[in-house]
C-alpha cells in the first residue's frame, strides 16, 4: 500500500509526541505541527495556532500534502474564575482549541472525499463531558470540539471519512506534574484505577481509531480516564 500522510498537531511533547511515535514511518509519512521548532522531524511546520492568519497560511500549504489522517491534538488551558476571564484570553483559547481545528479540517477533507477514505481524531478532554470550577473557557472549547466531531461524522461518513474524539483524563505528563505538583496523590484517590494514565495508553487508542482496523466507529468520544468520570 502507498504510505498514508498523517498530520499531528501539538507533536513536540506529551500526548502529541507519543501519538506521532506510534505511527510506523514505513507505513506513514509523518507530518508534525507545533509552536516551537523541531529539528528531528523532516516534515514539520512551526505555527502559532492562536494567530488566525498563520493558521490560514498553514491550511493553504497543507492542502498540497493530501492528508489522509488528521490528529488534532494541540490545545491550551486557562484556569481562572469565570468573571475574571479577559476577552483576549477567551479568544486565544478558542483560536487554538477550536477555530484552528475547524480551519485545518476544512483544508484536508476535500482530499479525503476524493479518495473516499479519511480518519480524523480530535483530542478533547474529560472536561468536554464533565465540568469543574475555574475551567469555563477550556471546557467550553472541548464541548465545542465534541459537537464539531459529531457534525463532521454525520456529514462525511458517506465518504468513508470517520471522525472521532479521544478524551484523556489525568495523564502523567510534564505539564500535569508541573501544574498539579503535590496534588497528584490526592487526585489518584478519585480514579478507580488509582493511578494516572500514561501517554502511550492514549496514543494506542488514537492509533486504532485512525487505522484501517476501524471501519465502523464514527462520531464517538472515547473517554480514557481510568474510570474518573464514572464515580
Amino acid at each position: 500500500m502507498k504510505k498514508k500522510n498523517i498530520l499531528v498537531t501539538g507533536c513536540n511533547r506529551g500526548i502529541g509526541k507519543a501519538i506521532l511515535e506510534t505511527f510506523d514511518t514505513e507505513k506513514f509519512n509523518l507530518i508534525g505541527l507545533g509552536k516551537k521548532k523541531n529539528k528531528f522531524l523532516k516534515n514539520y511546520y512551526s505555527v502559532d495556532l492562536s494567530n488566525p492568519k498563520a493558521v490560514d497560511t498553514f491550511s493553504k500549504k497543507i492542502k498540497n500534502k493530501k492528508i489522509d489522517i488528521l490528529i488534532n491534538n494541540a490545545g491550551i488551558n486557562k484556569i481562572g474564575d469565570f468573571h475574571k476571564i479577559k476577552s483576549s484570553e477567551l479568544r486565544k483559547i478558542f483560536e487554538v482549541n477550536y477555530f484552528s481545528i475547524y480551519r485545518i479540517c476544512q483544508s484536508v477533507i476535500p482530499n479525503m472525499i476524493s479518495k473516499k477514505w479519511g480518519r480524523i481524531v480530535n483530542i478533547t478532554s474529560i472536561f468536554g463531558s464533565v465540568v469543574k470550577e475555574k475551567r469555563s473557557s477550556y471546557a467550553s472549547t472541548k464541548f465545542a470540539v465534541n459537537g464539531l466531531t459529531k457534525v463532521l461524522s454525520a456529514e462525511y461518513s458517506k465518504y468513508n471519512i470517520l471522525c472521532n474524539s479521544v478524551a484523556p483524563g489525568v495523564i502523567n505528563t510534564e505539564l500535569t506534574r508541573r501544574v498539579l505538583k503535590n496534588k497528584i496523590n490526592i487526585i489518584k484517590k478519585d480514579i478507580p484505577m488509582n493511578r494516572l494514565g500514561n501517554v502511550d495508553e492514549i496514543a494506542n487508542v488514537v492509533y486504532w481509531l485512525a487505522s484501517n482496523d476501524n471501519t465502523y466507529l464514527t462520531g464517538q468520544q472515547i473517554i480514557a480516564d481510568g474510570g474518573y468520570t464514572i464515580v
